[in-house]
Order: structure tokens, then C-alpha cells, then sequence
């Protein structure tokens, strides 16, 4: 069997819970990650990228609601597929799309602060924070709009 699989470690940034044809539910994630090197100068640079993730099984789905949040950190596996929609000006946009289904997994790495915790104010930072792979958090990394 032939197949395109992906497998994402990152942060959330954003969470959005749809409904979609006959009650069923998807849970959209978007998920930041982060390459760092060294330049010739001897300084370090980052390079943040965001992917957006599309969770279609019902037991995944409810755990995205039920455990996941701004901030967490997730190793996510599923199958890449191409997709294409029309723009607000008729043309045709071509995607890659991240897709988890029931043979997916989705792996809590590390839990972002309570939510009560993360709405009050944040204490001084002293320089970045660091992961085992380098990577900042992705509140650092300035999430687009």
C-alpha cells in the first residue's frame, strides 16, 4: 500500500472545534515549528513555520477538546493529502492538507499552563526557553493572523 504520511512535533497556537455534515465533529489545530542554526556570524537565527492540522476521529477529536490548548506540545501523525478550492476570485488554489483519521495519532508531549494560569499576568523572562530540540515556544514565535 502506497501512502504520504506526515509527522509534526510542535506547539499549538491555535484550537477550533466545527461541526460539520450529520453532527460529527473536527477539531483544527494550528501547529508551530521551529528550525534554529547558526549563522556565519556566529549568531543563532529561527525560522518559525505554522501548519494547519485537521483532526476528522471522534475519540481524537474530544481529547483536542478536552486536553489540549494554546501552548501544548504535540507529536502528531497522519496522512498528507492534496487538496484545491476556489478563491473569492474564482481561481483555483492548490494545499497540501494534514490530515489525522481513526489510523492517526495525536501524543500530549507536554502541557501548557492551566488555563486560569495562562490568563494572569506572565512572570519576567529571563531570554528564551529552550526544548530538547531547540525549538522556542510557540507563543514566542509571533503566531500570523
Amino acid at each position: 500500500m502506497d501512502k504520504a504520511a506526515f509527522e509534526i512535533v510542535g506547539n499549538v497556537g491555535k484550537t477550533e472545534i466545527k461541526e460539520v455534515k450529520g453532527g460529527k465533529r473536527i477539531a483544527i489545530l494550528s501547529v508551530a515549528t521551529s528550525e534554529r542554526w547558526k549563522r556565519d556570524d556566529g549568531e543563532w537565527s529561527e525560522k518559525t513555520y505554522w501548519h494547519r492540522i485537521a483532526i476528522f476521529a471522534p475519540a481524537k477529536v474530544e481529547r483536542i477538546e478536552t486536553m489540549v490548548q494554546k501552548g501544548t506540545r504535540l507529536r502528531l501523525v497522519g496522512q498528507i493529502r492534496p487538496g484545491a478550492y476556489e478563491d473569492d476570485k474564482g481561481r483555483t488554489k492548490y494545499v497540501v492538507e494534514f490530515v489525522i483519521g481513526p489510523f492517526g495519532d495525536v501524543e500530549i508531549l507536554a502541557r501548557a499552563k492551566p488555563r486560569d494560569e495562562a490568563d494572569a499576568e506572565p512572570a519576567p523572562r529571563r531570554g528564551r526557553s529552550k526544548r530538547a530540540n531547540g525549538a522556542a515556544d510557540a507563543a514566542d514565535a509571533g503566531e500570523p493572523t
